[in-house]
């Protein structure tokens, strides 16, 4: 049985340790990916992940399997694991979806947020502020939107629009790698719903959440058609 650095057997904590070996592992390569110090198509490989993260390859096969289920890597009969590869048609097909439902879900966040949910938002604002790495900024700006999102009482739907905007997180950073300043104009989006959550304004929490939509699906093609072009 393979045993993390910090795993104890005799007091009972194996399970727990590899539990937080994997998290410790998934979040370390989900910035790396964000970031694009690994770029799309870098093969994962277990045994290297391992020895550089100190620990076993058991909490790092984990690890890539819950990437692989953001949509973060894939698995390549002939490379094995690698980092997703975004393409034109999913990032439409992704938005397409997206656009029909998040409106629906921040019309019902606006409709049941409480007021200390607001300010939780509202915190979580001013700690995205503070970011300007892309990789960072994404994993933080997806826990904002899944903080509204919970504020819906839909839970359902919520989990729906959280597997797509898991999917969205390597298009997001793509699209603030295209564009850095694109960070400071999404946070102001982000105030913008926080104040329409707080006011119960329904039409004031989808002009930004729309805007948001559109304004990654622009950047992200122009991206990839210019990474394709370069390519050619």
């Amino acid at each position: 049985m393979e045993l993390t650095p910090w795993a104890n057997p005799e007091d009972g904590s194996e399970v727990l340790s590899r539990r937080t070996a994997q998290a410790m592992v998934v979040g370390r390569l989900r910035i790396e990916i964000l970031s694009g110090a690994l770029p799309p198509g870098s093969r994962l490989l277990q045994a290297k992940l391992a020895e550089r993260m100190r620990t076993s390859t058991t909490p790092v096969r984990a690890a890539m399997a819950e990437l692989a289920a953001e949509g973060l890597a894939d698995v390549d009969p002939h490379r094995g694991v690698i980092v997703h590869e975004p393409t034109e048609p999913e990032l439409l097909e992704i938005y397409e979806m997206r656009s029909l439902l998040d409106p629906i879900l921040i019309e019902k966040t606006v409709a049941n947020i409480t007021e200390p949910e607001v300010e939780r938002a509202d915190g979580l604002c001013d700690r995205l502020d503070g970011l300007t790495e892309p990789g960072s900024w994404v994993v933080l700006n997806s826990q904002f939107h899944a903080h509204l999102d919970d504020a819906a009482r839909s839970p359902l739907l919520a989990s729906t629009v959280r597997n797509l905007r898991n999917r969205s997180s390597i298009y997001i950073a793509a699209s603030l790698r295209e564009s850095p300043d694109r960070m400071v104009a999404a946070n102001a989006e982000h105030r913008a719903m926080v104040e329409a959550c707080r006011a119960a304004d329904v039409a004031a929490a989808l002009e930004p959440t729309l805007h948001h939509i559109e304004a990654t699906v622009e950047l992200v093609t122009l991206y990839l058609r210019r990474l394709e072009s370069s390519t050619a």
